[in-house]
Order: structure tokens, then sequence, then C-alpha cells
């Protein structure tokens, strides 16, 4: 499947304007659990390799780079259990990519509260790894006209001006902390 998503970083205060400003269809919490080589190999491709639980169920999921700035190529499959470590072998069957032997770096915790809309969802997301907080609104969508319109909104709401389309994702932010911590 194909993602399509415009992300834009929040400050707190613009994170409570959106909060108030729609009626807010769900609200799901989620963990990603992110995977990697001990040098970061698949982050210096732009693969991600994650495993992210929702109420006790679990779902592997590979993303891939495309050609267009805000898509990406995403699997999924379920998962029995959470591992520790995950084949290379069966993600590259799984991608149809050359990946090793991961293993699980850590977690990132997401409040997400879901608004959708014809062509397109709103995703306001409020994630806490390596005890700091953070906030984003993602609009994922199939229709880009519709998803231009609803950011124009957010952005009105929130006071911001630039035409950004792109923030670092959450796995960006969280390998930027997981590199301080360990010194890579």
């Amino acid at each position: 499947m194909i993602e399509n998503e415009f992300k834009t970083m929040l400050s707190a205060e613009q994170y409570e304007r959106l909060l108030n400003e729609f009626s807010w269809d769900e609200t799901i919490l989620q963990t990603n659990y992110y995977y990697d080589t001990d040098g970061l190999n698949l982050s210096e491709r732009s693969i991600t390799v994650r495993v992210r639980e929702i109420d006790g169920e679990f779902f592997l999921q590979v993303k891939l780079p495309t050609k267009k700035e805000f898509s990406r190529v995403e699997l999924s499959e379920k998962l029995d259990t959470l591992p520790e470590e995950l084949s290379g072998k069966l993600l590259s069957e799984m991608s149809g990519e050359d990946i090793p032997d991961v293993k699980r770096l850590g977690k990132l915790f997401t409040k997400r509260l879901v608004k959708g809309f014809d062509g397109a969802e709103i995703d306001l997301d409020m994630s806490e790894y390596f005890e700091k907080a953070d906030y984003e609104v993602e609009i994922e969508f199939t229709d880009e006209e519709k998803a231009r319109e609803i950011l124009k909104k957010i952005r009105s709401v929130i006071g911001e001006r630039s035409e950004s389309v792109i923030c670092k994702g959450k796995i960006r932010r969280f390998l930027e902390e997981y590199r301080k911590r360990t010194d890579l």
C-alpha cells in the first residue's frame, strides 16, 4: 500500500488549539517498537522497520521510500508476539529489499486522535519517547486536493504560514534521541 501524508510539527499550544477545533471520531493508543542494525543501516537507506502494538495486537510494518516526497510504501503483517529481533530473511521476503537481521532499539508511545473526511484523515498525535514528548498533525490521504484544503484549515487554526508539507517523521525523531543516548 502507498501511504500519502502531510505532516507538521506542533507546539503544545498548537496541539491544544487543534484538539479543541475538531470533534474527534476516535482515540487510538499505540506503541511503535523500532528495529534496526547496530549501525542504523536501515535508517541510512530510509527504510523503517517497526512493530506497532494496538490493543494488545502486534503488526510488523516495513516502510520503504518512493520517489514522491510525501509518500512511502507501507507493508504490514500480523504477529503473535513482540520479538526482540527480526530475521533479515523474513523482512527481505516481505519487502523485496535486501534487509539484514535487526534488533529492537526502543519504543515510542502515541496517543492519536482521528478525524475522518472524504478522501483524507487528520491524525493528531502526542508522542512520548526517551522521557520527552512532542506533537504533530498528519493528514493521510487518497485525495491530495482535499488534503491540501484540510492543511490550509489546520494552518489557519495553528497560525502557521509555512508551505512545508513534511516534517521529520516519528522514526527520525526517535533515532535522534537514540543516537544521543548511545553515542552513535
